[in-house]
């Protein structure tokens, strides 16, 4: 079958289409054999919206970007130890990029290191790749064109199956674990038998994996729609036990669907507090160390333990307003609600409340009041402080009964 191009790029924003002209332009002037490969193809293919564009070259990526960047306003970052180059434009205000890409082959000196790369042609980049349904590419010459599939991916397509393409890529490359996750979920395809037994022995290879390798896969997994989806086949497959000692049960996917509806900008912070509440408090916090999580979530994984530990008297008795705000003021938001939701209808109403109406309240009494006073500042200052925050609030709910 043959595939016009100019309806694969019909998506891209004019910006980008006239680039791509120039390039087939210039790749032709210059005998380069360039290809669109990968996702993109994939996608396309799928009619799902095509994201980033990636750019085999046969031939020197980084020169070709070079050439780019002298007729484009554009930013130009390369990497010479694996001959690809990303070029990046603001459009409409978003940031677009595109990557150039030098075909390579890859040799694993030992599983789970890092490729060797060497560069070669097509057929030896498609083969490095990691499963059948990305080992497509249209040839970005001689319009239309057929795709070149030497893997059977189109066949895969079809059945909804993803596939690897020996027996040892997941020891390889172990990450390409979390990768078939995430493709699995997003795509809601399966695991071709035998990928599937290979992707079980490939799991102990995930502690041979660097922590950044992993939380590249990891946090591109957490932050995608089907997330959710995605932790539970990682469950499913043993690949959360392996990496964590942990599950991810079907109650986890009710209760983040019903956080993420009042906090969609959450989801990989929900997500991780979840994984890490099953965990001993010093294993949890040695996990997110691990995997260098940003400070407000390792804070978050800290504080999740702690009000665990002290919310017992929450759990069974409404507390006063001023007790509530007391208890609770130490902790983000973001705990609260996420601790909160598994909790009793009582403590959610509580922690709502506390959340809703008392925390946003603004203390009357300040630092500056009781130096007014003649009080010298020193540790009596916090005692005082909370106790007149208590009062106020004890009395601004008296006042406001409607509100608790």
């Amino acid at each position: 079958m043959l595939y016009d191009l100019t309806a694969f790029f019909s998506q891209a924003t004019a910006p980008l289409q006239q680039r791509i002209v120039w390039l087939m332009y210039y790749a032709a002037e210059q005998r380069l054999a360039c290809y669109v490969v990968g996702g993109c193809v994939r996608d396309w293919l799928l009619a799902r919206p095509v994201g980033d564009i990636d750019i085999v070259v046969e031939g020197d990526a980084i020169a070709l970007a070079e050439a780019w960047a002298a007729v484009w306003p554009d930013q130009l970052h390369t990497h010479p130890p694996f001959g690809t180059a990303t070029l990046s434009w603001l459009d409409a205000g978003a940031l677009v990029s595109l990557d150039l890409i030098s075909a390579r082959r890859e040799h694993y000196p030992q599983p789970a290191a890092l490729p060797v790369v060497s560069f070669a042609s097509l057929a030896d980049d498609l083969a490095r790749r990691d499963f059948s349904i990305n080992c497509l590419a249209l040839q970005l010459v001689n319009q239309p064109t057929s795709v070149i599939d030497p893997h059977n991916g189109l066949v895969d397509l079809q059945h909804g199956l993803i596939r690897v393409l020996h027996e040892r890529s997941f020891i390889d490359d172990p990450t390409r674990i979390l990768r078939a996750v995430r493709f699995a979920a997003r795509l809601e395809f399966t695991l071709e038998p035998t990928t599937a037994e290979l992707l079980q022995q490939g799991l102990p290879w995930l502690d041979q994996t660097t922590p950044a390798r992993l939380w590249n896969e990891l946090g591109l997994l957490l932050s995608e729609p089907s997330a959710l989806k995605a932790l539970s086949l990682a469950d499913e497959w043993g690949v959360l036990q392996q990496l964590f000692g942990c599950a991810w049960p079907p109650a986890f996917n009710q209760q983040a669907q019903r956080l993420l509806t009042n906090l969609p900008n959450e989801q990989l912070a929900i997500g991780w507090l979840l994984l890490m509440s099953q965990l001993e408090p010093s294993v949890a916090q040695a996990q997110t160390k691990r995997f260098g999580l940003p400070k407000p979530i390792r804070q978050a994984v800290v504080q999740w333990h702690e009000l665990a530990n002290t919310a017992a008297p929450l759990l069974n008795t409404t507390l006063s307003a001023g007790k509530l705000d007391r208890w609770l003021s130490p902790f983000e938001p973001l705990v609260l609600q996420v601790w909160a939701s598994a909790q009793t209808p009582l403590v959610q109403q509580q922690f709502g409340y506390y959340l809703q109406v008392l925390r946003p309240i603004a203390s009357q009494l300040s630092g500056h009041d009781l130096q007014a006073q003649g009080i010298k500042p020193g540790p009596e200052y916090k005692t005082l402080l909370a106790a007149a925050r208590e009062r106020q609030l004890d009395q601004f709910a008296a006042e406001n009964p409607n509100l608790c």
